[in-house]
């Protein structure tokens, strides 16, 4: 019962940071449409050259993109926090208080069901930690914001894959305790 308030709430906040983020971006989409059709009717009515429109129209354009991957985004947190179990949503919860404010509901992995998804703007990928033959945790010295861990995952079949992490020592043991929980052979490599 405990956790079903903590996913409801969770689900509330990351459906209401959504909203919030998926209206500024639609503002700014609605403000440059707007903007172009001043621009294209007072062309039309001056028989003049409307170029200032097609200069406007990558932001246009680079808004909608980023509509599009946003809500993508925020589809892939709401989709786990639905899927966990309550121990995960329990451990969620106690990393929850050592993470800073914008990673409390949206940190950059989420660890559930022996699966790891790591959530990017342009991706949300999923990994079994079965599927990983190796992971690499090291200072990312071209860094944004916070995120100043570099982690590198190695699959087992050939290719990586990397994403950036905040430097929480909670976190970074959690994803190595799981990681050798569900794949005891996985290799850590931790700097």
């Amino acid at each position: 019962m405990l956790k079903t308030n903590y996913r409801e709430t969770v689900l509330q906040k990351v459906r209401r940071l959504r909203n919030i983020i998926l209206g500024i971006v639609g503002f700014c989409i609605a403000f440059i449409a707007a903007g172009m059709g001043i621009l294209l009717y007072y062309g039309y009515i001056t028989n003049g050259n409307s170029t200032s429109v097609y200069m406007m129209l990558p932001g246009f354009l680079i808004f909608i993109g980023l509509a599009v991957f946003m809500r993508s985004f925020f589809k892939g947190y709401l989709e786990v926090i639905e899927v966990m179990t309550d121990e995960d949503l329990e451990t969620m919860e106690r990393l929850g208080k050592t993470r800073w404010w914008m990673e409390k509901q949206l940190p950059s992995f989420i660890i559930y069901s022996g699966k790891i998804r790591v959530f990017k703007l342009y991706s949300q990928p999923d990994f079994s930690f079965t599927e990983l033959s190796e992971i690499s945790i090291r200072p990312n010295y071209f860094s944004r914001g916070r995120q100043n861990k570099l982690v590198i995952f190695k699959k087992a079949k050939g290719g990586s894959f990397f994403f950036g992490m905040d430097s929480n020592p909670a976190q970074e043991q959690h994803l190595v305790d799981k990681a050798l929980e569900y794949n005891p052979d996985i290799i850590i490599k931790n700097r």
